[in-house]
C-alpha cells in the first residue's frame, strides 16, 4: 500500500473515519497494479533513468514522476517481482506512453496485464445524529439532499453518490460511491461535519435564547470567539424562582 506524502494528513483522518480494514480496502480500490518482469531493484532503477524518468527511493517503495511533478506514481515489490502501482485516475495516454517508453529502453516486453481491484461500496461511521440537521447542511453544502422513505438520506457531489443510514439513535453511517481521490472523499465528509456542526450550534442557540426568554433573563452580551462558539453573557436579575 502506498500513500503520498502530500496526502499524509488526510490518509490519517480518514483511517480515523473509516478504521484500519475500511482504509485499507478504500487504498485498494483507488489502485490499478500491473506486474512486470523485473525482479532486480537496480535493473530496474537503471532502466526507468535511461527511459528519462526519475526513481526515488520512498521507504521500501519506489516514487517515479511520469508528468511533472504532481502526476507520479509507485513500484512496489511483490513476491519477488516489482509491480508498477498507478492510481485508476491517471490518464491512460500518459501510462500508455511511459510503459511503451520503459520497454522500449529495455528492449523487451516488461509489463503484464494489470490489474484493477474492483471497487466496493463500504460503510463509514460519521458524527451526524440528527436527520434534520443533517439534511439541512447538506443543503448549505449545496448537494440536494433527498430523504427516502426508509430514512436514508441520499445525495450527489459532482460524480459522487453519497447515502446516509442510520441505524436506531445511533450516528448515521455513509457509503460513498465514486469519489475521485482519498482526499475528495474526506474533504465531502469535513465539509459537511462543519456545515451540521454549526447546524448543531445554531438549533442550540435557538432553545437556548427561548429559555431565556421564559424565564425572563436577559442578554447582556454575545460575543463569537475564535473557534465559531459563541459565549452570551446574561442579566440574571429578574429571574423566577
Amino acid at each position: 500500500m502506498s500513500v503520498s506524502l502530500a496526502l499524509l494528513p488526510v490518509a490519517l483522518a480518514m483511517r480515523i473515519v473509516m478504521g484500519k480494514e475500511g482504509f485499507n480496502n478504500w487504498i485498494e480500490s483507488q489502485q490499478v497494479r500491473v506486474p512486470t518482469n523485473f525482479t532486480v531493484e537496480l535493473d530496474l532503477v537503471r532502466t526507468i533513468k535511461k527511459a528519462g524518468y526519475d526513481a526515488i527511493k520512498f521507504g521500501s517503495s519506489i516514487k517515479t514522476h511520469i508528468q511533472g511533478e504532481k502526476t507520479f506514481f509507485f513500484w512496489e515489490l511483490v513476491d519477488g517481482r516489482w509491480q508498477a502501482v498507478f492510481s485508476k485516475h491517471h490518464e491512460q495516454a500518459v501510462l500508455s506512453r511511459f510503459m511503451t517508453n520503459i520497454e522500449s529502453e529495455a528492449g523487451s516486453k516488461v509489463f503484464g496485464e494489470m490489474s484493477q481491484h474492483v471497487e466496493t461500496v463500504a460503510e463509514y461511521p460519521t458524527n451526524f445524529r440528527d436527520g434534520a440537521l443533517l439534511m439541512e447542511a447538506l443543503m448549505d453544502f449545496g448537494a440536494n439532499p433527498i430523504q427516502r422513505a426508509n430514512g436514508q438520506i441520499v445525495c450527489k457531489v459532482e460524480n459522487s453518490k453519497l447515502v446516509f443510514t442510520q441505524k436506531g439513535d445511533e450516528p448515521y453511517l455513509v457509503e460513498i460511491t465514486n469519489a475521485p481521490s482519498l482526499e475528495e472523499a474526506y474533504h465531502y465528509l469535513s465539509d459537511v461535519d462543519q456545515d451540521y456542526k454549526r447546524c448543531v450550534q445554531t438549533d442550540v442557540y435557538n432553545k437556548l435564547k427561548s429559555r431565556i426568554t421564559s424565564q425572563n433573563m436577559t442578554i447582556e452580551n454575545e460575543e463569537v470567539v475564535e473557534d465559531n462558539s459563541i459565549v452570551i453573557t446574561l442579566n440574571i436579575q429578574n429571574i423566577r424562582v
